[in-house]
């Protein structure tokens, strides 16, 4: 028997309008990997088109939840795209992790899923310790990006076009660099050739 805690609740909800809210920008703070489930769930819901991941290894934490794991495969099942970049790939991690067995299920089926690993590391250009962030975009408008990859806070949106525009101009940039190397989740986990 599990009790749901009324606090996560309410941030569930107040999450779920923000992502239903039609055309309402509103920047709002995330923090513990609870809350960034949540809102990852969320976009992961919202999103039609592509999803955009840049992250360590995704073999952790809010990755390696079946919410997370969930979310992500109901939108590929509706014909969305997701790319992925890692800057920490670990190729033991990943083989215990379920979140990549899918992925690997996925790219097995040719569903349209991208998954790489590079050497950058990204973080905001006024940022004069240049703290590594790590973020998630649902289409062109929606994203959560992780400011501290430690405490796992972040800045979050639903519905700003022109910051998503600057976050996804970055990543299909590093995402088609040359270093930008093509992880084989289907040979990693004996799909073969398909």
């Amino acid at each position: 028997m599990t009790t749901s805690n009324p606090a996560v609740e309410e941030y569930r909800n107040f999450v779920a309008s923000l992502a239903a809210g039609d055309g309402v920008n509103r920047v709002f703070l995330n923090s513990d990997e609870d809350k960034a489930l949540i809102v990852l769930v969320e976009l992961f819901k919202s999103a039609k088109t592509v999803v955009r991941i840049f992250a360590g290894n995704l073999c952790q934490h809010v990755g390696n939840q079946r919410d997370y794991i969930e979310a992500l495969s109901d939108f590929i099942e509706r014909g969305g795209e997701v790319k992925i970049l890692l800057n920490k790939f670990d190729r033991e991690a990943a083989l215990q992790s379920d979140l990549y067995k899918r992925l690997a299920y996925y790219m097995a089926e040719q569903k349209p899923v991208y998954v790489k690993q590079t050497t950058a590391r990204p973080y905001y250009t006024n940022d004069e310790s240049k703290k590594e962030v790590h973020f998630t975009i649902a289409d062109s408008k929606g994203f959560r990006i992780e400011t501290d990859t430690e405490k796992r806070t972040a800045r979050c949106n639903f519905n700003n076009p022109e910051e998503a525009e600057g976050v996804i101009k970055f990543f299909d940039e590093e995402f088609e660099k040359e270093y930008a190397k093509e992880i084989n989740l289907t040979e990693l986990f004996g799909y073969g050739n398909q």
